[in-house]
């Protein structure tokens, strides 16, 4: 008995020896059996973790006449699985820029093991790290210490902000499952909020009271705090898969967006704006429109825009594209507004999006071709919700190019890219263009087919080695992406072709237009492996691994679209000389599928000791439907089974 109170007193937990059902503590150190004998979730026996609770709370604290909002949280959460040993290393991101800042405080984190009586393993606080994001965003970093299958983890920390503009959101639904979600926000009248709720029609609870505590003062004003208080249960995991924009678009969570300040002189500022307005401000703005000026005064510094004058349109706008492809690059880091002067910008040779692309833009102006910036959000940003007119939902800067009366978007930053082309990763539903004409959105949405064409040659010698030629050509954003990941060093070429089933054979690799982009991307290699014979037949996979071999598609059913950025083409053109002694004993029947969503031809002809084998399909969307998800799930089957099936020859005469 007093070696029990001492645990109780070291632990500070509470074993309650309850036979009744499951009873999750939601108090920060309190916890009992149930939590330590709990082995699977039952609404979700797959899943690798669950969250036990997930309590948040945001107040506003008066400082010098002003409002720093402090933000706590306090998390429990229990591993199920090895898969589930990852939610074990958290990472709190803070916002750091100019004079809007914030500073985490108070990280505690503690794991908790049953080991004849509970185990209580506290975080090093010297083990916690900090990571720079980008230029805005910094993450504090640790992980928890003797986590495995079956640890209960907790932690708490609090985030000191000047940002009232946005007070912090709350994603009540994970990647796992949760038991309890909870958010509080303690308001003055000073700040008022709009709230926008995503992913599900109502709370499971909702409060709003007036704070009976001690009256605050601010200058001559007196007020009470006015408390809402939001909870939601027992929330499913949210089970992402392929062809996704962002998890932001689709989580239950609650976002708050600042609409009007209050002062206690009793004037009164609308936040809420338009989309015009809006424009007009970041064509005021000296690190926006500001910034396009500056640099078009400095294009005759740079280039020859007099010898430009006798260009078409599209000669001037190559020339200029590729002028800053060569001369600057992209930090890796997004934003809207200019981090730097051009002067500096152009003395460095490299920048942020808005550095670069507002950059061409004054340079585009320069030399007679109207150009805009288009402000978009990332594909990782989340969408825009065009309702509220607020310029935090925007990360990143585009350019719309008038060319030859052609409207032609653009993007600096990626040099590989086709010049009319915008990074895949901003291919995001619709983008605003920044003018002062009016308020007109421009779409995003790629229909520009990128292909993917594999030429494969079979031999095979004296059934014991298979040697196989493979050429790839690849356009439009395939080609990009093989361009950015293969590059011409044949050593990363072939360590990102390595397979334990095949060799490489080094001399053969070759690349060709790495840097003609107008043309396809290129790789061809040679390589030999091993054939798979049974029972002295031998059997041949005919696109060896360039094709899937698992659908990606795994869910029943879906709720939101499969955005596959671009659509996509996959050619695959296989030829297989005959083996000397052998005949064809089975190749897999023909298929045809056509429709609007979806094309696949798949067949084979033997002539002249080969046999050729031809199998394409294309997904003609860049975008699908949920309603289309059992339709694409369907297609995607049948690109596994028929890429995947063998080709078998047996012995002449057997």
């Amino acid at each position: 008995m007093i070696r029990k109170l001492q645990l109780v007193l070291l632990f500070t937990i509470m074993i309650c020896l309850s036979s009744y059902g499951q009873d999750y503590s939601q108090e920060y150190g309190i916890m009992g059996m149930d939590e330590f004998k709990l082995e699977e979730y039952a609404p979700d026996k797959d899943a690798e973790a669950v969250v036990l609770f997930d309590v948040g709370t945001s107040r506003f604290l008066e400082r010098n006449g002003s409002f720093e909002v402090v933000f706590e949280r306090k998390t429990r959460v229990k591993i199920l699985s090895e898969a589930g040993l990852k939610w074990a290393e958290i990472q709190i991101p803070y916002y750091q820029q100019g004079d809007i800042y914030e500073t985490v405080h108070d990280i505690e984190a503690f794991t908790y093991n049953f080991e004849n009586g509970p185990v209580k393993i506290p975080l090093n606080t010297s083990n916690i790290f900090n990571e720079k994001i980008n230029d805005a965003w910094n993450a504090k970093k640790f992980a928890l210490p003797n986590v495995k299958v079956g640890s209960i983890i907790e932690y708490k920390y609090t985030i000191k902000s000047q940002d009232v503009f946005n007070l912090r959101d709350w994603d009540f639904q994970w990647r796992i499952p949760v038991v309890h979600s909870e958010y509080e926000v303690s308001m003055v009248p000073f700040y008022v909020y709009v709230y926008i709720m995503q992913g599900a029609n109502k709370f499971d609870s909702y409060k709003s009271y007036t704070d009976e505590g001690l009256p605050r003062r601010l200058g001559k004003v007196t007020y009470q705090d006015y408390i809402h208080k939001y909870i939601m249960r027992d929330l499913p995991a949210f089970k992402s898969e392929e062809f996704i924009t962002s998890i932001n678009d689709y989580i239950i969570k609650l976002d708050f967006q600042l609409s009007q300040i209050n002062y206690p002189t009793g004037k009164t500022v609308e936040i809420m704006t338009t989309w015009d307005k809006m424009n007009k401000e970041l064509l005021k703005n000296s690190d926006f429109g500001g910034y396009i000026k500056k640099s078009e005064k400095l294009a005759k510094k740079l280039i020859n825009v007099d010898s430009l004058a006798s260009k078409t349109d599209k000669e001037k706008f190559d020339a200029v594209l590729e002028y800053v492809k060569r001369n600057y690059n992209w930090n890796k880091y997004n934003g809207k507004f200019a981090s730097k002067s051009p002067n500096d910008f152009i003395k460095d040779k490299y920048g942020s999006c808005a550095d670069i692309n507002l950059f061409t833009i004054g340079l585009l102006n320069a030399v007679g071709i109207d150009a805009k910036p288009v402000i978009i959000s990332t594909r990782e940003n989340g969408k825009i919700k065009y309702d509220y007119p607020l310029s935090a939902y925007f990360n990143y800067v585009t350019i719309l190019a008038n060319v030859e009366g052609e409207k032609t978007m653009s993007d600096a930053t990626e040099i590989l890219n086709l010049n009319n082309r915008i990074p895949s990763r901003c291919i995001n539903d619709k983008g605003l263009i920044v003018d002062n004409e009016g308020v007109e959105w421009v779409s995003l949405e790629c229909k520009f087919l990128s292909e993917v064409n594999n030429d494969i040659q079979i031999e095979i010698i004296n059934n014991d080695v298979m040697n196989t030629t493979v050429s790839k050509a690849a356009t439009e954003y395939d080609g990009l992406n093989f361009r950015n990941n293969y590059g011409d060093n044949t050593e990363a070429v072939k360590k990102r072709l390595e397979n334990k089933d095949y060799a490489i054979i080094d001399s053969t690799i070759n690349i060709q237009n790495l840097y003609d982009k107008e043309k396809p991307f290129i790789l061809s290699y040679k390589q030999s492996s091993k054939p798979e014979i049974i029972n002295e037949k031998i059997y041949i996979a005919p696109f060896l691994d360039e094709i899937i071999s698992d659908n990606p598609l795994k869910q029943n059913e879906r709720t939101y679209p499969i955005d596959m950025t671009y659509p996509t083409k996959r050619v695959f053109a296989t030829t297989i000389i005959i083996p000397e002694g052998y005949q064809v004993d089975h190749t897999p029947i023909e298929q045809k599928v056509k429709n609007k969503l979806f094309e696949l031809n798949y067949n084979t002809i033997q002539e002249d000791g080969k046999i050729k084998v031809l199998f394409d399909y294309t997904f003609n969307n860049s975008v699908y439907s949920p309603n289309d998800y059992t339709k694409i799930k369907s297609y995607f089957n049948i690109i596994v089974k028929k890429g995947n099936e063998k080709i078998v020859f047996a012995k002449i005469g057997e």
